[in-house]
Order: C-alpha cells, then sequence, then structure tokens
C-alpha cells in the first residue's frame, strides 16, 4: 500500500498533489482522526502503527469527503483506486506530523 514514485507522479498530473496543499489542514485533520482511531487497536496490541495500518482507517472518510468527491468527479476520475492512493499520500506527507 506504500505511496511509490509512480502513484505519486500519476497523483501529480491528476492535481491531487495540489489539491492536498491546498486543503492540508482539512486533510490533516482526517488523517489525525484516522491515526488515533488505528492507534487504539494496533497498540493494544503491541505493536507499533505503520503508515498502511492508517490508509485502511483514513479511506472510507475519504470516500465521502465532498471536497474531494466533488474534485474527482469534475476531473472524471472514476476509479476507486484514487481514493486509496490519495489517502496513501496524506499519510505519506503527514506521517512526521502524525506518530
Amino acid at each position: 500500500m506504500a505511496l511509490s514514485l509512480n502513484k505519486l507522479k500519476r497523483l501529480g498530473d491528476a492535481g491531487l498533489v495540489d489539491l492536498f496543499e491546498t486543503d492540508r489542514k482539512l486533510w490533516t485533520a482526517m488523517a489525525k482522526d484516522a491515526y488515533a482511531y488505528t492507534t487504539k487497536f494496533v497498540r493494544g496490541s503491541g505493536n507499533a502503527v505503520r503508515p498502511d495500518d492508517v490508509v485502511p482507517t483514513l479511506t472510507p472518510a475519504l470516500e465521502v469527503s465532498d471536497r474531494l468527491r466533488t474534485y474527482l468527479a469534475e476531473r472524471k476520475l472514476s476509479q476507486q483506486y484514487w481514493y486509496v492512493w490519495f489517502a496513501e499520500l496524506v499519510v505519506d506527507r503527514l506521517w512526521p506530523d502524525l506518530h
């Protein structure tokens, strides 16, 4: 699930890196909530939280985000992987601030 260079370039081509930077506060709040939730069950098992643990928790929140849904619809980016890739981007960029 990690953000590869290929995914990053495609996200950039689609303008999603710019969207992340433009609405960084929104994505940060969502990522912090996902991290906090993930922490409850991962640390409870005695393990450290990893970026790939947070992505599946963040993705459903992004799927119902009006900001992201509108952006993707306007650009006819209807594939579901955009939500997962965007979650990977958010976690990748914010990881130092999350843990």
